[in-house]
């Protein structure tokens, strides 16, 4: 976007003024929607432009980004203006962008969350892990700033929507039923044609990892220890685990009944060794369901009802967003639908969700020394998801290669439409607990900063693909997909 532009200039110098941010404030105070997501938010923000220097305004002799101060308390926004050195260097967060990146966020283009962790936009001050607890509030922030009056000129944002059109992305995500057979023969076999297998494939070296480490019986797990351990642990310690092991059992359960679509798919297109891959997938995730229930029935000794557990993003991932995206599969298989599904079952469930609750599990177990049996359970279900997670990304890409930017646009904003839910998730399985005694002295901004890091570079790995060849993807070492 020109920066010489004289409109964009003024839409610039509409948004970062004490007249904006004062109807910020108002607008900020009188809704609803906000005060409830940001009622354990506090701190003062400024949001910066990077682009937009403020003559005048010096912190350690250096020129200042002109910037907007919120003071923002419990929902509400107690003070709104142009940012001084002083309101700098007292805000718990600053975050800077150029001005196009705002103009991106506030008319709706581009998530805050995601600008955040692409780098659009930086954190100048404040940490990643303590911001993304409060993915809601800054979201809803962002909502409604995105409805204040402002001068922005019809033809800026014109540009802004021939990059990415406001029916690209809805359109793309109803795609079209492709691939859908209806009576016709099977093509040839491909392992008694001169095709023969590709060993060499991402998705075959896959499948021989499983075949090698994915062979463990839930049964065969010794639980006998980790029962007695059971038995020493405190009331609000037992009651983390099973917080925890319940969300990861109606998880694996949820995986294992939605992922059936997308085999059928990867079947109906003829992509064998991907197929054959898969079944160890689906044959893990049965797994993962057994053993989680092997631990409520052998070491809690609990047959009770544990859905009081799930808390409502919770469902909305799992009851909502997961069944629906992947039962889409069976009557639209276009590229875009296998996208979103993989988003959600991949990126989300397992590698947002899953990965970082095991690697909470396995922290609290190994650093007590407590129940071996659930040691081994989090090291062998860990290396089952790696290789999960690693045939999602090597999907997703391939995806990317042989599609482009309609895929890669649908890709963005499936992780836009769901992130926000999995870090609430993350916050809400903490905010049971007392801030200061938490069990396990366990810290949920280490987690989410977990989850994040994890998160960023799988994103990044699948936006490499929009340079390279699907060759390119086969011959991938697996760690770079893991």
């Amino acid at each position: 976007m020109p920066r010489q532009s004289t409109d964009f200039d003024r839409a610039i110098e509409a948004l970062f003024t004490d007249h904006w941010a004062l109807a910020l404030q108002v607008a900020l105070n009188a809704s609803a929607s906000y005060q409830h997501a940001a009622s354990r938010w506090e701190g003062a923000v400024v949001l910066a432009c990077s682009d937009a220097p403020s003559p005048g305004l010096t912190a350690a002799g250096e020129l200042l980004e002109r910037g907007v101060y919120l003071d923002l308390w419990h929902g509400e926004c107690r003070a709104a203006r142009l940012a001084n050195a002083a309101d700098y260097a007292s805000a718990r967060y600053v975050l800077s962008a150029d001005a196009a990146t705002w103009l991106l966020v506030l008319d709706g283009d581009m998530a805050p969350t995601m600008a955040i962790l692409r780098g659009k936009i930086t954190l100048k001050r404040g940490t990643l892990g303590g911001l993304l607890p409060h993915v809601h509030a800054a979201t809803a922030l962002v909502v409604v700033a995105q409805g204040v009056d402002r001068r922005v000129p019809g033809h800026l944002q014109g540009a802004h929507h021939a990059a990415m059109p406001p029916n690209a992305v809805a359109g793309a995500a109803v795609g079209h039923a492709g691939g859908v057979a209806s009576g016709v023969r099977r093509p040839a076999l491909q392992s008694t044609s001169a095709a023969g297998l590709r060993f060499n494939l991402l998705p075959m070296r896959l499948w021989e990892k499983a075949k090698r480490y994915g062979i463990w019986n839930p049964s065969d797990i010794d639980f006998a220890q980790d029962r007695l351990d059971w038995q020493t642990l405190q009331p609000d310690e037992q009651d983390v685990l099973l917080r925890l092991t319940s969300l990861f059992q109606a998880g694996e359960e949820s995986v294992t009944l939605d992922i059936l679509p997308l085999l059928d798919v990867i079947a109906q297109e003829g992509r064998l060794e991907e197929q054959l891959y898969l079944t160890s997938f689906l044959w893990e995730e049965a797994k993962h369901v057994e053993v989680f229930r092997r631990f409520f029935d052998n070491v809690a000794e609990l047959s009770g009802d544990l859905t009081h557990y799930h808390s409502a993003s919770y469902q909305r991932i799992f009851g909502d967003e997961l069944p629906t995206a992947m039962g889409r599969l069976r009557t639209d298989r276009s590229p875009v639908a296998q996208a979103r599904a993989s988003v959600t079952y991949n990126m989300i469930v397992e590698g947002v969700l899953a990965e970082t609750g095991y690697h909470v599990y396995h922290q609290i177990l190994t650093a007590r020394g407590i129940m071996p049996g659930m040691q081994r359970v989090a090291a062998l279900l860990k290396a089952d998801e790696s290789r999960h997670l690693a045939y999602g990304i090597f999907l997703l890409s391939r995806l990317v290669v042989e599609h482009g930017d309609d895929v890669w646009r649908a890709i963005a904003v499936r992780m836009d439409e769901l992130l926000p839910s999995a870090i609430e998730i993350i916050n809400e399985s903490f905010a049971a607990y007392p801030v200061d005694n938490r069990p396990f002295g366990l810290a949920p901004e280490a987690f989410v900063q977990f989850a994040m890091t994890q998160f960023q570079r799988r994103y990044d790995r699948i936006e490499r693909a929009r340079r390279q060849t699907v060759s390119d993807l086969h011959t991938l070492d697996e760690l770079e997909v893991s």
